[in-house]
């Protein structure tokens, strides 16, 4: 029987939880610490003894010390290359106990244990995981060597069954071939066992030895059963794997107040949506989502059919930073109030290529934000966020029609798209019913209280910071350029842009001219940032006042609620150069490109056709998001297309092109603002204000086959423009101009 001794070290428990000695304090006090939930307490050795006596206390008994492989033999019974094995692992051990290390962890075990090799001229040292094991077995045996012996010496004498030199070729075969990153299977190490063994036997059998027989295969899997589970994860799986299988949870970063740490995320909800009219199944949406760390409220999201980019992190701020007053008047299903805002201290991303943009960056910057990075392959450092996504899944989606079950998909006639019968407007109004009825009232794991509680005493005691201005916060928020302001004003994306301040402006730049100073024909640029979801004006900085001022469009009709991607398509069409807009031709592309998806709206049933196409008609701006941008047009350009034109070819050569549309993001626009019941809400509300619309992604729409991804084809060009002659007219003419680009948030106050 093992000695027990209060030392440091020393495993116990007591009230069924278990404690270890950390420390033996000047005044006689014992330092304990709860191995799970690392809650620091001090006892004396009286009171220790007390416990014992009472039997509140126990140590580890003979069985527990025989299952952390201590020997019941002699230490002079073990044959020597076990306790020369021993004697190796005692001086990593010892190594660990000398430096008196309170917490075990990798970054303070993997010093020692490159030390503790160095000197010993060990080529086999032991990972961090498999040094804590040992510290745990030579504690708990109260320093007894025993306990560091090879586990499979406990389990019996194997020379009576099988023979030593057999016992030697399985050990080699289970070495050089099982524990390998190859990781083949226990059956092909069998095999190559039973080779070598017939290879030894001709040996043998020359020599005059007796052959060995061939143990059975359940040996040789009882065996490498015996195997340490660690170090067999670290041979065959690499020891990041093993690091993540065995190493102890990592708590994360504990946050003091709300909004010092804000996560946010994307993920794609495996659930089908339909458009509202037809009920015809449009695609998978893309949810990007933030959630304070404190209080574990969602602070804002942001619902698209989009890839991942900065424009959906950007609108998913503004979401975050901005009141949720529209709330009441949008869902009156909710029940609850959503009073989260504010600006967040530390923003914390992923490595995805969108959270490493220059915009997004100089926006942060100018909020006073700061972008962290989480680690690769570590998503504890936002496990937050991560553990919501799960909740969508879970408690939202689980078990509504439309949800995307693989395993059904694949072995039964479960089809989702047949099935789906929610549209994008009512799984908005379920994921604020969601959030703000159901997450943000569900208790909070520490504090034992709802979570928007948490949140309500939180901002209490630390007041969130809230931006001046809703019209600051948009140009903060706003992509950022750099443009020459010429005699006609500022070009950007072939559209200009000018007004009497810009004129003042460039006054000043041309000041500060480059070719005054470098002699070079090259002038000075200056900064502009703009909504990608709305070309009707863009901000320029302005040196002297440090502000950004407001230069609006010179053709309103043609870029109100216009949205940089649907620019870009309607240059395609036009086959027009960048440097040479002709708005005519633009308005003319544009109302050919709304017929052409209007009509193929109707007809299409390929999922990624209805997918760009939704991107285009701004599906689901019902109720939500809903723009106050509506206005008409005198002009009537119409037009008469052959009902036999391809438009469903030329559609999708036009939406599918990677060199023009690559990097630009739509908002799904193309409803007149008239056709929706709830324009008028938004047209009376916000009247004196004006509206940047939402933005989804800049990355490009989904590709089709390889035909499809060149640009327009002149034949395609001239059936578009033989189609639709400018002096017939046709019974139905789309405005132009009644777009709506918002989709997923509410409009805020200019």
């Amino acid at each position: 029987m093992s000695r027990v001794i209060f030392k440091q070290g020393l495993h116990f428990w007591l009230d069924k939880r278990e404690y270890v000695i950390q420390a033996k304090i000047s005044d006689g006090n014992l330092k304990i610490i709860d191995v799970v939930t690392d809650k620091i307490s001090f006892l004396s050795e009286k009171e220790l003894v007390h416990y014992f006596v009472s039997g509140e206390l126990e140590f580890e008994s003979d069985s527990d010390l025989r299952d952390s492989k201590i020997s019941q033999a002699d230490l002079s019974q073990i044959p020597e290359h076990l306790k020369l094995e021993a004697f190796r692992k005692e001086k990593y051990v010892k190594a660990v106990i000398e430096q008196k290390i309170e917490t075990y962890t990798s970054s303070s075990l993997m010093p020692i244990i490159k030390q503790v090799a160095q000197n010993i001229s060990d080529s086999r040292p032991p990972s961090n995981i498999t040094l804590y094991r040992w510290l745990k077995d030579y504690t708990r045996s109260g320093g007894d060597l025993r306990a560091l012996i090879p586990r499979y010496q406990a389990r019996g004498n194997y020379d009576s069954k099988i023979h030593s030199e057999t016992l030697r070729l399985i050990d080699e075969v289970i070495s050089e071939i099982y524990l390998t990153l190859e990781r083949p299977s226990i059956a092909r190490v069998y095999d190559i066992l039973i080779c070598r063994i017939l290879h030894e036997n001709h040996y043998r059998k020359s020599s005059g030895l007796v052959p060995l027989n061939i143990p059975h295969r359940s040996s040789i899997y009882r065996l490498i059963k015996t195997l340490d589970p660690i170090d067999k994860a670290v041979s065959r799986y690499g020891i990041r794997t093993a690091n993540l299988i065995y190493e102890p949870v990592q708590e994360g970063f504990q946050a003091t107040r709300p909004l010092e740490r804000v996560e946010i995320d994307h993920t794609k909800l495996p659930f089908f949506v339909v458009d509202i009219e037809t009920r015809i199944p449009i695609g998978t949406p893309s949810l990007t989502s933030a959630v304070d760390k404190y209080s574990g409220v969602i602070v804002g999201y942001y619902l698209s059919f989009e890839p991942f980019s900065y424009l959906s992190v950007m609108q998913c701020l503004l979401h975050s930073i901005q009141s949720k007053d529209y709330l009441k008047t949008t869902f009156n299903s909710v029940k609850n109030s959503w009073n989260v805002s504010g600006i967040m201290e530390i923003l914390v991303v992923d490595n995805g290529k969108e959270f490493y943009s220059e915009h997004l960056h100089s926006a942060c910057q100018q909020l006073g934000i700061t972008i962290q990075y989480t680690p690769p392959k570590m998503p504890w450092y936002k496990s937050t966020v991560e553990r919501t996504f799960g909740t969508y899944n879970t408690k939202l989606l689980t078990g509504q029609p439309g949800t995307l079950f693989q395993e059904l998909s694949n072995q039964y006639d479960y089809d989702p798209q047949s099935n789906a019968v929610v549209s994008l407007s009512a799984l908005q109004e379920m994921i604020h019913i969601f959030i703000v009825d159901v997450h943000n009232q569900s208790s909070h794991p520490q504090f034992k209280c709802p979570r928007s509680q948490v949140w309500t005493k939180g901002i209490t005691e630390f007041p969130v910071r809230l931006p001046i201005n809703n019209q600051d916060l948009k140009v903060l928020i706003g992509a950022t350029d750099k443009r020459i302001i010429s005699r006609r004003g500022i070009e950007f994306n072939g559209l200009y842009y000018n007004s009497p301040e810009l004129a003042r402006l460039r006054s000043n730049y041309e000041k500060e001219d480059l070719r005054r100073k470098t002699g070079k024909r090259q002038s000075e640029k200056a900064t502009i940032k703009y909504d990608p979801t709305d070309l009707s004006k863009i901000y320029v900085f302005d040196p002297i006042s440090h502000q950004f001022i407001v230069v609006s469009a010179v053709n309103q009709e043609y870029t109100q609620g216009l949205t940089i991607w649907q620019h870009r398509v309607i240059k395609n069409l036009a086959a027009i150069e960048a440097d040479k807009v002709d708005i005519v031709a633009l308005a003319l592309a544009k109302q050919r490109i709304q017929e052409i998806v209007e009509k193929e709206w109707q007809k299409s049933h390929k999922g990624k056709t209805r997918k760009s196409m939704a991107r285009w008609l701004g599906i689901g701006i019902d109720g939500f998001g809903v723009s106050d941008v509506s206005i008409s047009t005198n002009e009537s350009i119409d037009s008469n297309h052959d009902q036999s034109l391809e438009t469903h070819q030329n559609f999708e050569s036009l939406f599918n092109q990677t060199s023009s549309i690559m990097g630009i993001s739509d908002l799904n626009n193309a409803i007149p603002v008239e056709q929706n019941p709830q324009a008028n809400i938004y047209k009376n509300s916000q009247n004196q204000r004006e509206s940047i619309t939402n933005s989804n992604t800049n990355q490009p729409l989904s590709l089709k086959d390889k035909q499809h991804k060149k640009t327009v084809t002149n034949q395609s060009l001239e059936q578009l423009n033989s189609a639709a002659p400018i002096n017939k007219t046709d019974d139905w003419s789309p405005d132009l101009l009644g777009w709506d680009a918002s989709y997923g948030l509410p409009r805020g106050g200019g």
